[in-house]
C-alpha cells in the first residue's frame, strides 16, 4: 500500500505473555489420508484394487462390464451426469457396481441442483421433506437397501466419503484447548499496542472491546486480523439454530444454490453426509433485514462509507448458518472490502494470510480472478496443507512482518478480517453467525481503485436496484454533472440488457455490462461529509497511476518541459476516468 493515507505504527510494548497455555504443537498426523474409514457399502480405493486376487479382479470387471471397464471414474461420472432420474434408477438395477456408483449421493446432489436451475423450462425437482440423504430425497423413500458394493474401487468416491467423516473436534482437540485457554485469558487492553508485539506468534489477537479506540483501529490494527472480545454478556444476541427455527420456522433462506424454509434447512444440517455441506448465507430474506436491526456492529465497522449508496450499495450483512463440517475455503472478501464475523453460537477455525502470500494448495492467475484449490476444506486439511500453513506461521514473515495466523471463535467474539486477506473458515460444531463487509476511511483508496480497476471482478450490486438509485440520483444532482460523467450515467440506464435483472452483477458472467459502480461512489462521497477524505483518496490514486504510466515522450519532450520558458506551458489533465 505504497499510497495509504495512515501509516502502521510499530510500538514496542512488553505484554505479560503465559506461553505454557500454548498447545505444544499444532500440527496435524501426517497420516490423515491413509487413515482407513470404513465406506458403508463396502465401497474401497483404488489402491485396494491392485492387491486383490484375480477372482476379485474378473468380479469387478463382471460387474462393471467390458465397455465401462476400460473408462475411468472421470469419464464414467461424466456419462452419468448426462442421465436423468429415471435412468438413474435403472441404472442402479444393472450390477453391484452401477448401483454403489450410482449411489454416490453426490450424483443426485447435482441433479437436484442442476434441475432447479432449470426450473424456468419445468424440470426442477422438488421434494419437501429431507430425508437423510439426497438420493433419498429426490426418490422420495425413507430407507436405503445395504448391498454390498466391494466390486467398487474407487478413490473419487471413496475418498469424499472420507471428507465427509472427517471428526475435527477430534483432529483439533490440541488447538481447541489452546484457544480456549487464551479466551479465558484478559484480552490486550489498547493502549496503542501493535500487532506484531502484543500478541502470541502465529496467533490472533484478542483485543478489549471497551479500551479500543478508532485511533487504535487506524493507528495499528486496520491491516491485521483480531478477535474483538466484550466483557458484556450481552453484546451479542443470544440467537442459536433453535431460536432461529422457533422464530422463522417457514421462512426460506438462502443456501447457496438452493432456497429452503429454515425448517426443512435444519432437518438437512442435522442429518447429512455431505463431503461439504450446504452453507445458510442470506442477505436478501426480510428476515435477515429483520435481524439486521437487533444489533449493534463493531465500533470500527460503524463509520462505513459505502452508506453514502444507500440502499444500491453491495449486498453486506449475511445471517449465516452452518452444520459442523461446514465452512468456506480460501478467498478473499468482495470489493476489496473489510469485514467482520460474529459467532452467536457453535466455534469456529480461522486460517488466514496476509494479501501476497498465497495459501499452500490455493492457485490463482495474475488478477486473482481465478482461484483454483481442493474441492472443499477437508479435502485442504487431510492432504496435509493445514500443516503447510502451521509451518508458515510458526517460520516465516513476509517483508511487512505479516505471516500466516490461526485462531478461533466462539459465541460472543467478533473476529476482524482485513481487506484483501485470505482467509479460510471451518465449522467445528453447528454454527450461527452474523458476518458484514464495510468500508473504513483508512481504506477508501483500495476500494476506489479496486471498482475503477477491477470492474470484471465487482459484485453484491443488484442492476435493478442500482438503477432506480441511479434514476433518482440524476433527477436531483443531474445539473451538477458534468458532461461526460452524465453521459456515462445515462449510458448505463439505456442498456437494455440491465433493465430487467435484479441478479447480482458478479454472477451474470457477461462482459456487456459496464456499471459505473466507481463513478456514481465517487459522486455520492463528493456530497457527503466524506468529500475532503475522497479528495485524498483521488489524488494519491492519480499521483501512483502517473508514476506506474508509461510516459512515450521522448527525450526532446522532456528537455523542452524542463525548460522554464515564457513561451510555453504544459497543462496535464490528472483527472481520474
Amino acid at each position: 500500500m505504497s499510497s495509504q493515507i495512515h501509516e502502521i505504527k510499530r510500538i514496542k510494548v512488553s505484554p505479560v505473555k503465559d506461553n505454557s497455555i500454548l498447545a505444544k504443537t499444532r500440527y496435524l498426523p501426517s497420516n490423515l489420508r491413509l487413515r482407513v474409514v470404513e465406506h458403508p457399502q463396502n465401497i474401497k480405493p483404488y489402491g485396494n484394487f491392485v492387491l486383490a486376487d484375480d477372482a476379485q479382479k474378473l468380479a469387478v470387471l463382471k460387474s462393471k462390464g467390458s465397455f465401462f471397464g476400460g473408462l475411468s471414474d472421470d469419464l464414467i461420472m461424466e456419462i452419468v451426469n448426462l442421465l436423468d432420474t429415471p435412468d438413474l434408477i435403472h441404472l442402479m438395477h444393472t450390477s453391484r457396481y452401477f448401483y454403489g456408483f450410482v449411489s454416490f449421493d453426490q450424483i443426485w446432489r447435482d441433479l437436484y441442483i442442476k434441475r432447479l436451475l432449470q426450473q424456468e423450462q419445468g424440470k426442477s425437482i422438488r421434494f419437501s421433506k429431507w430425508r437423510g440423504s439426497w438420493r433419498n430425497s429426490v426418490l422420495g423413500i425413507d430407507c436405503q437397501s445395504k448391498i454390498n458394493c466391494d466390486v467398487v474401487y474407487s478413490d473419487m468416491l471413496y475418498e469424499q466419503y472420507q471428507n465427509s467423516q472427517v471428526k475435527y473436534k477430534d483432529l483439533f482437540s490440541n488447538l481447541i484447548k489452546e484457544q480456549e485457554a487464551l479466551r479465558q485469558q484478559k484480552p490486550l487492553v489498547m493502549k496503542n499496542s501493535a500487532p506484531l508485539k502484543s500478541y502470541y506468534k502465529g496467533r490472533i489477537p484478542r483485543i478489549d472491546e471497551e479500551t479500543f479506540t478508532m485511533e487504535d483501529y487506524n493507528t495499528n490494527w486496520y491491516n491485521h486480523p483480531f478477535i474483538l472480545q466484550s466483557a458484556d454478556k450481552n453484546r451479542w444476541p443470544k440467537w442459536t439454530t433453535d431460536y432461529l427455527q422457533d422464530r422463522f420456522s417457514d421462512v426460506k433462506f438462502r443456501q447457496e444454490s438452493v432456497e429452503w424454509r429454515l425448517s426443512q434447512y435444519m432437518d438437512y444440517a442435522r442429518n447429512n453426509n455431505d463431503e461439504k455441506p450446504l452453507y445458510l448465507f442470506d442477505c436478501n430474506s426480510n428476515a435477515t433485514r429483520e435481524l439486521g436491526k437487533e444489533f449493534s456492529p463493531p465500533p470500527y465497522a460503524k463509520d462505513d462509507l459505502l452508506k453514502v449508496l444507500g440502499e444500491s450499495r453491495p449486498d453486506h450483512l449475511w445471517l449465516t448458518v452452518g452444520p459442523t463440517r461446514s465452512g468456506s475455503g480460501f478467498h478473499k472478501d468482495p470489493n476489496s472490502t473489510c469485514a467482520w464475523n460474529a459467532v452467536l453460537q457453535g466455534a469456529k477455525l480461522w486460517i488466514m494470510f496476509p494479501p501476497d502470500m498465497l495459501p499452500p494448495g490455493i492457485h490463482t492467475d495474475e488478477s486473482e480472478s481465478e482461484v483454483t484449490a481442493p474441492v472443499d476444506v477437508a479435502e485442504w486439511v487431510l492432504s496435509g496443507f493445514y500443516n503447510d500453513a502451521v509451518k508458515i506461521s510458526d517460520q516465516a514473515y513476509n517483508n511487512q512482518g505479516l505471516s500466516c495466523i490461526i485462531g478461533m471463535t466462539f459465541p460472543g467474539d467478533c473476529m476482524y478480517v482485513p481487506a484483501q486477506w485470505w482467509h479460510a473458515v471451518i465449522n467445528f460444531e453447528d454454527t450461527v453467525a452474523l458476518t458484514a463487509n464495510f468500508v473504513p476511511s483508512v481504506r477508501l483508496e483500495e476500494v476506489l481503485k479496486f471498482f475503477k480497476n477491477k470492474q470484471d471482478q465487482v459484485s453484491g450490486f443488484h442492476a435493478k436496484k442500482f438503477r432506480k438509485h441511479l434514476e433518482e440520483f440524476i433527477v436531483h444532482e443531474g445539473d451538477t454533472l458534468d458532461k461526460n460523467m452524465h453521459s456515462k450515467f445515462e449510458k448505463f440506464l439505456n442498456a437494455s440488457n440491465m433493465k430487467d435483472t435484479d441478479e447480482d452483477v458478479g454472477e451474470l458472467h457477461t462482459s456487456t455490462i459496464d456499471l459505473p459502480a466507481f463513478e456514481f461512489l465517487v459522486e455520492k462521497l463528493r456530497r457527503s461529509k466524506y468529500s475532503e477524505r475522497l479528495e485524498k483518496a483521488l489524488d494519491a490514486i492519480r499521483k501512483e497511476e502517473n508514476k506506474t504510466k508509461p510516459s512515450g515522450r521522448s527525450k526532446l519532450w522532456e528537455n523542452l518541459a524542463k525548460e522554464k520558458s515564457n513561451r510555453f506551458s504544459f497543462s496535464f489533465n490528472l483527472g481520474v476516468s
